[in-house]
């Protein structure tokens, strides 16, 4: 079968592929008008988020029987609409979960406990230890909204730390676990001292958090975005920080993570928001192990040889 690889992947991973019974094409570098024509013959698409895999690029590809997204979003694939031509879009679901989980903990644990302000005072001969106490989550009450593969994985790093934690997922239904209490979100909103998102970006999820939704916790709360940047609205996330609704942040993802691309008005939100000391942000490395990439790429040969002749 004829199958395209569009994204930079490890070598290993690619004679892993060639060794199978198909005919691979890899072209890490080739942009959107490049990679357009050699669609025409693939039925197996291999890619990250090189580019949109909309309308036009699934009416380039007649031929198209499997789209495989190495990571779990999918925002960027017209799953409708290769639903319709019949073609299957899969991702490597779970594959860089724990990866995720971890870091969640530590920006918290790095909010927390003042690291990053501290470890930069101390390089400038700066000692300030009760400017830097910290608060421990222990005891804490942390809520989680989406309770998929990445969801329970930071409730399961949670678990040696005593945090009380309330798990939401609209779609689905008696998943409280050892790790996490089934919780609406109503409870969440009265309850929660911490809120940590993980769930896709859809049409729903986009600015989910927004000013209206910030003042319905009945308390001031840490926020961390390890999902997709525009599940935070960015004008209302820099509103309660500066109201101390939101006291600290933790962002691995923003609206726009082209920094080359910016507009003159998402420049200016990006410049207030890196210049305050109660925000960590990097730059969406959440799933980016060196144990995850091996993960999501054994995944990829999995489905990939599940759709093989014999």
């Amino acid at each position: 079968m004829n199958t395209l690889v569009i994204d930079k992947f490890p070598q290993d991973f690619l004679d892993a592929l060639a060794a199978m019974p198909l005919r691979l094409t890899y072209v890490p570098d080739a942009d959107r008008a490049a990679i357009l024509p050699l669609l025409a013959d693939t039925e197996i698409l291999i890619l990250n988020s090189k580019i949109q895999v909309d309308r036009e690029a699934a009416d380039a590809a007649p031929r198209l029987r499997r789209v495989i997204r190495a990571g779990v979003g999918m925002d960027h694939i017209d799953l409708e609409y290769l639903a319709s031509r019949g073609v299957e879009a899969l991702f490597t679901a779970g594959a860089n979960a724990d990866s995720v989980g971890e870091q969640a903990v530590g920006m918290l644990l790095a909010l927390r406990h003042n690291l990053l302000r501290a470890d930069q005072e101390v390089r400038q001969f700066i000692w300030r230890r009760e400017a830097n106490r910290g608060a421990e989550i222990g005891g804490k009450t942390v809520g989680i909204i989406g309770y998929g593969h990445t969801g329970r994985a930071v409730a399961r790093k949670l678990s040696g730390f005593g945090c009380r934690v309330l798990a939401y997922d609209k779609y689905l239904s008696g998943y409280g676990d050892a790790f996490a209490a089934e919780a609406p979100l109503e409870q969440i909103y009265a309850e929660a001292e911490i809120l940590t998102l993980h769930v896709p970006l859809t049409a729903e999820t986009r600015h989910w958090i927004d000013s209206e939704r910030i003042a319905r916790f009945a308390q001031p709360f840490l926020l961390l975005n390890l999902a997709r940047g525009p599940i935070v609205h960015l004008g209302s996330l820099l509103a309660a920080l500066d109201s101390g609704q939101i006291p600290a942040a933790a962002l691995d993802v923003l609206e726009n993570e082209r920094m080359d691309k910016l507009t003159d008005a998402q420049r200016a939100e990006y410049a207030d928001l890196f210049a305050r000391q109660n925000v960590i942000v990097t730059p969406h490395i959440g799933g980016w192990s060196v144990e995850s990439l091996r993960n999501i790429n054994n995944a990829i040969l999995r489905l990939v040889a599940e759709i093989l002749p014999g």
